[in-house]
């Protein structure tokens, strides 16, 4: 069965404190819309509007911080077009140049103007070739069928393309990070997962003093920490976090007992689908030195005491304004969890969730406690 996860890449764009941003985006459009002219610009914070008028819109905004926002279009929502939204990119207050194609949908999208959205937008250009390139070379090599499951030839072709990819990728780096460019760090932060540790390292440690400072840049460094925390046999080092009243738990006062370690967030859909099922097997071993410990992920901390209320688990809820999710913990994804064991060593990760359960984590508590889901 299919796990069901929330990409954590992409939701964390840089949150610089550097005065208000102002930012005009001007949109063409080409295409017949059929009347649904709705563009919308948004992000979890922040959501604006216009309407499509003669093929162009325009939409003026605020901010107080650098960061993202994405397009989406009424005609996709309305034709049930599956998309991938169009992300602009802004570190500074200036004009952001949107054109696109309604009937070929956002990925006929181009990004002009402000030097920081069209950076970002030609890297994610650039990433699509790279990927397009790798399997091209891949097939060149070992034969159009090469990456298909049963070939013969299949594991030996993937490997060759993962080494292109991480090789083509590193390149690709090398070309668009910047020592002074604010959106460099969220270039690097997008390979972590593609990337060799050492090479992550290497690129963070071009940016220069000042990059470093921002928020994106801290989230990075986080999460190369992360790398070097989290593996299977790990002692956890003692942390604290807030609770739901804001009481300050460490996590040396929960060990010897099991702990399930689940990180999530309020927007998290399916985060908060597994929460019924968590509950249900929680409830067959709370008494047998088992605890779960859930840690929120969420930027907004309103959203999450909210959230919190609304699901009212029945074991404690912390909330991570440390970023100990990436720098203990390397998470990239919710639902992602942990198990610990009494003395505080990691014993298993799992990302994602069964919605009927009878996931890998399950079957390691059943194992342990000897019970059945």
């Amino acid at each position: 069965m299919k796990k069901i996860i929330f990409s954590v890449l992409g939701l964390l764009i840089a949150q610089l404190a550097i005065g208000q941003i102002k930012v005009k985006v001007i949109g063409k459009v080409t295409g017949d819309t059929e009347g649904h002219n709705k563009v919308y610009l948004y992000n979890r914070m922040a959501k604006d509007s216009a309407e499509i008028k003669n093929g162009h819109f325009e939409i003026n905004f605020e901010d107080k911080k650098i960061g993202s926002r994405a397009i989406s279009i009424e005609y996709d929502h309305a034709k049930r077009r599956m998309y991938a939204p169009l992300v602009l990119f802004y570190d500074q207050s200036g004009t952001i140049n949107v054109e696109f194609d309604v009937l070929k949908g956002l990925s006929s999208g181009k990004v002009s103007g402000l030097a920081s959205a069209t950076s970002f937008y030609q890297y994610n250009e650039a990433k699509i070739k790279v990927f397009r390139e790798s399997m091209r070379l891949t097939q060149e090599k070992y034969g159009a069928d090469a990456m298909k499951t049963g070939n013969a030839q299949f594991e030996t072709a993937k490997a060759y393309k993962e080494q292109l990819f991480v090789h083509l990728n590193d390149s690709l780096l090398n070309v668009f990070v910047k020592p002074n460019a604010s959106v460099s760090p969220v270039f690097i932060q997008s390979q972590e997962t593609t990337l060799p540790l050492e090479r992550l390292e290497y690129y963070y440690n071009k940016l220069s003093d000042k990059v470093k400072k921002s928020e994106e840049s801290q989230t990075l460094h986080a999460k190369i920490q992360g790398q070097k925390n989290a593996y299977i046999g790990a002692t956890v080092k003692n942390f604290e976090l807030p609770d739901a009243l804001g009481k300050l738990r460490n996590f040396n006062e929960f060990k010897g007992k099991y702990i399930l370690l689940d990180f999530w967030a309020s927007w998290c859909s399916p985060c908060r689908a597994s929460f019924p099922r968590i509950r249900e097997v929680y409830s067959k071993i709370k008494d047998k030195d088992f605890i779960v410990i859930n840690i929120s992920i969420d930027q907004n901390k309103d959203a999450w005491l909210k959230a919190v209320k609304e699901e009212s688990n029945p074991w404690p809820q912390l909330y991570d304004d440390r970023k100990v999710s990436y720098s203990l913990f390397n998470v990239n994804a919710v639902p992602t969890s942990y198990l610990i064991d009494p003395s505080g060593k990691i014993i298993m990760k799992e990302i994602g969730f069964e919605p009927k359960g009878g996931g890998a984590m399950e079957k390691k508590l059943e194992e342990l406690f000897k019970v059945k889901f």
